[in-house]
């Protein structure tokens, strides 16, 4: 029976990896790529000045292609003319067909793009020549003439195996009359002299390389051409290149420094962040873990303030939603009733219940605290002027309400400090985190302006280390302990059973629950017991024709999430040239 079972598993595992498989053939299928092997230029220059410029690019590809591109910016030369393409030595057709075996030439402000078009299957090799004339790519002076261009750019989609290029001029000069300078090119690229030629080679080229040439001969040579520029000479062009050495190097020193600062100041700012985290930002743990659920309020702190206890210190700020928790709580102690009624029905849209209060003429109590009383006050005076809905009995648009609330925040921002559930040194700890960490990222800018990338790395990580700064507010050993015991509570209100509870005192179990941020859902299962003789109902009055417990748990999650809402927002105020390269042909297929 074992080795059957074990024999049964090995065929279910066995199909299972060949469907596996299955699944795997129409990538493994459609899997492709392509290699650039070898890219091959001849430029001719003419005795008009005219070059005539031949690149083969060897490409291999493995899969199905359609069509090759090649691209050449439109910077260095006057004009592009005589463009043609070849596959294997097979001329191509421009047609703009787009069909195998057919070429187009498409141009935008930026460069020029000539597409050819292929079918490739399997893996499969392939040479195609690009050949055009180019008119006005060279700076003609007096006694030399310059062309600079980049003969292989880092705009390639893949970098080639090997590079080589064979520059010839019209007539025979000597080896001393040739000055080239190759600028960003990798040392590895050989530069040979002979005769009229100037052969550039290369291979085993990174993704980031590219060949650029400054290259200059005798203006004797171009017997057909036109001085373009009476100004350019050989001792100009040997200052630029020394001046652009001289600058390189400077660049390499700079960016040395750089790379030497990024490795002192980072671990600075991580250091910085990890002392200021042990020494202001380490937790204290609860005195009394317990994973227990708790069935009734473990105090009888105003439940707006319990919300800033669980919100934590960075919340610690007051805001309208305390308004509308303290107006329940005021309504849940006998101040206020809320009456339900039925508001008006749009075209279109369901009704939508209203909510208003009511007075009920109770005596002001010593027990209130100072912001309390003040809202009592307050919402008093605006029932008595007939505003009754509980999303306008405070008028945000009034001066006098604004500056009202300017004074309720201070009053409940100094209650709330008096209970030491945050620890202050750490609030001011996140500010003198930040400052401290301030010089660093200044420094990391001026990294990026000389190293670039590793300097835009360095910012990073500074910031990440500023916004860590948050993590250092935190609560004290008494609000750690109050807030594990009130979110045992949480726990409570949001998953134990209603039997649990005390149903004679729902009314408080309510209003600690919108405080405490329970979802309407779970707000009608916590009232799914809710009968209509609960006292819950002496200071909310359903609206009339609400039957069944459904319907009233509906209605008081509603209620809930509506009457809060309005008081959930923030109060506030209303040709060629000298020096300059041309060339840097891209390219790839698809």
């Amino acid at each position: 029976m074992y080795f059957k079972t074990i024999l049964a598993c090995n065929i279910k595992m066995q199909r299972l990896f060949f469907l596996l498989f299955l699944l795997c053939i129409p990538s493994l299928l459609t899997a492709r790529d392509f290699q650039i092997r070898d890219i091959s230029i001849q430029a001719e220059i003419t005795p008009d000045a005219t070059i005539h410029y031949v690149e083969d690019r060897q490409y291999r590809f493995e899969g199905e292609y359609h069509h090759v591109f090649y691209t050449l910016p439109l910077k260095g030369f006057d004009s592009v003319k005589n463009i043609r393409v070849r596959q294997d030595g097979r001329a191509l057709v421009n047609d703009n067909s787009e069909q195998t075996g057919t070429f187009k030439v498409e141009r935008n402000q930026h460069e020029l793009r000539i597409t050819w078009f292929v079918e490739t299957r399997d893996t499969t090799e392939h040479t195609f020549t690009i050949q055009y004339d180019l008119e006005d790519a060279l700076v003609i002076g007096p006694e030399v003439t310059e062309w600079f261009w980049i003969f292989m750019s880092d705009r390639l989609a893949r970098t080639p195996e090997k590079f080589k290029a064979r520059i010839s001029v019209p007539h025979r000069m000597d080896e001393a009359d040739w000055h080239v300078w190759l600028r960003e090119t990798p040392d590895h690229v050989r530069k040979r002299i002979e005769g009229r030629v100037l052969y550039l080679e290369g291979e085993d080229f990174k993704r980031s390389d590219q060949t650029m040439a400054r290259i200059l001969f005798p203006t004797r040579v171009l017997s057909e051409a036109v001085i373009t520029d009476h100004r350019f000479g050989l001792e100009r062009v040997m200052e630029e290149e020394s001046a652009w050495v001289e600058a390189r190097e400077r660049e390499r020193q700079l960016h040395l420094l750089g790379v030497g600062l990024f490795a002192v100041l980072a671990p600075v700012s991580v250091l910085l962040f990890i002392w200021f985290y042990r020494r202001y930002g380490r937790r204290f743990e609860p005195e009394a873990l317990s994973g227990q659920m708790r069935f009734s309020p473990p105090t009888d702190h105003p439940p707006a303030l319990i919300r800033k206890l669980m919100l934590g210190p960075l919340s610690n700020e007051p805001d309208k939603l305390a308004l509308g928790i303290t107006i329940f709580d005021l309504s849940r102690r006998g101040y206020f009733r809320i009456v339900e009624k039925k508001g008006e029905k749009k075209f279109l849209s369901t009704e939508t219940p209203e909510y208003h209060l009511e007075k009920t003429g109770k005596k002001q109590d010593q027990s209130l605290r100072d912001w309390e009383l003040s809202l009592l006050e307050k919402v008093n005076n605006r029932v008595d002027e007939g505003a009754t809905r509980m999303d306008k009995v405070l008028e945000w648009s009034n001066k006098s309400t604004r500056k009202w609330w300017k004074e309720w925040r201070k009053l409940f921002r100094r209650e709330l400090k008096q209970q030491n559930w945050f620890d202050p040194l750490a609030e001011k700890a996140l500010y003198f985190h930040l400052f401290a960490q301030l010089p660093l990222l200044i420094g990391m800018v001026g990294i990026t302006i000389l190293t670039g990338k590793i300097g835009s790395a360095g910012i990073l990580l500074v910031a990440v280390m500023m916004m860590l700064s948050l993590a250092l507010p935190k609560r004290t050993q008494e609000g750690v302990n109050m807030h594990t015991n009130w979110t045992a509570y949480r726990k409570a209100l949001r998953k134990g059973p209603n039997k649990s509870f005390d149903q004679k005192d729902m009314g408080r179990h309510f209003v600690y629950a919108i405080s405490l941020g329970l979802t309407k859902k779970q707000l009608e299962r916590r009232l799914a017991d809710v009968t209509e003789d609960s006292p819950l109902f002496l200071w909310i009055v359903p609206a009339y024709g609400t039957h069944g417990t459904a319907d009233i748990a509906s209605g008081l999650s509603t209620l809930a999430s509506s009457g809060t809402s309005s008081f959930s927002g923030i109060s506030g105020a209303g040709g060629a040239s000298a020096g300059s390269a041309g060339g840097g042909s891209g390219g790839g297929a698809g």
